[in-house]
């Protein structure tokens, strides 16, 4: 049981550090994808989750410029007034552009009149529902403070130093644990040398007293019988 015990424990600790380290490389890997996306223009889409970079403050005070919100894929139908939605912009000014605005109607044919929190007036084209990203859920406030380092550039600089780091701090446990298990076998030599020299000088003083002519006495098991 103990043996089985100590088995699980090992491959735990090895498991740990790996998986450790892929979670930390999908999350810089990510981070990378999302910030590029951005510097491009780009929504970053993973698995129905947006991210992307607002940059204008036509939201504000809700939204301010620079933040990066998280927006999430919904059904047109469960949209209601009030919501927070990023979509692909009709306005001759940002054509295809993302926009994020906030619903103030519903049209009959299911499209939307939105408007920025700090505009005077309502968004002049009605949003439809194949332009539309997302529903607003969210600030993430990791990738506004990523995004202080103001250019790609800086930012896989980052990455690889970040990287370099892990790598360093890898390799420093695995010089430790090797320097460990060479102490544990230099210590398991010593006590071995030490279980030799001790054997050696019982052999000795054996040859020694046999030499002298000593002769062990043996007793009688006879002798321990109580008398009668």
């Amino acid at each position: 049981m103990a043996e089985n015990k100590s088995r699980v424990l090992k491959a735990v600790k090895r498991i740990v550090p790996i998986t450790a380290a892929a979670v930390l490389a999908a999350i810089i890997a990510l981070t990378v994808y999302i910030m590029i996306c951005s510097a491009n223009g780009k929504v970053a889409d993973v698995f129905g989750i947006s991210v992307l970079r607002v940059v204008s403050g036509s939201m504000e005070p809700s939204i301010s410029e620079g933040d990066y919100i998280i927006v999430r894929k919904t059904d047109s139908g469960e949209l209601k007034a009030g919501d927070i939605i990023c979509f692909y912009s009709k306005d001759s000014k940002i054509y295809g552009m993302p926009n994020t605005h906030r619903i103030v109607s519903i049209l009959p044919d299911g499209s939307f009149i939105t408007k920025g929190d700090a505009n005077k007036t309502e968004d002049d084209t009605a949003v439809a529902a194949d332009m539309i990203i997302g529903r607003y859920e969210g600030k993430s406030r990791f990738l506004r403070l990523i995004s202080s380092f103001s250019s790609v550039n800086k930012l896989i600089l980052l990455v690889i130093i970040i990287i370099m780091s892990v790598a360093a701090i890898y390799e420093v446990r695995t010089v430790a644990k090797v320097a460990s298990l060479s102490k544990k076998e230099k210590e398991r030599k010593k006590e071995e040398e030490k279980q030799r020299l001790i054997r050696e000088a019982i052999d000795k003083e054996k040859e020694k007293l046999k030499e002298q002519g000593y002769v062990p006495e043996i007793k009688d098991k006879s002798d321990d019988s109580s008398d009668g």
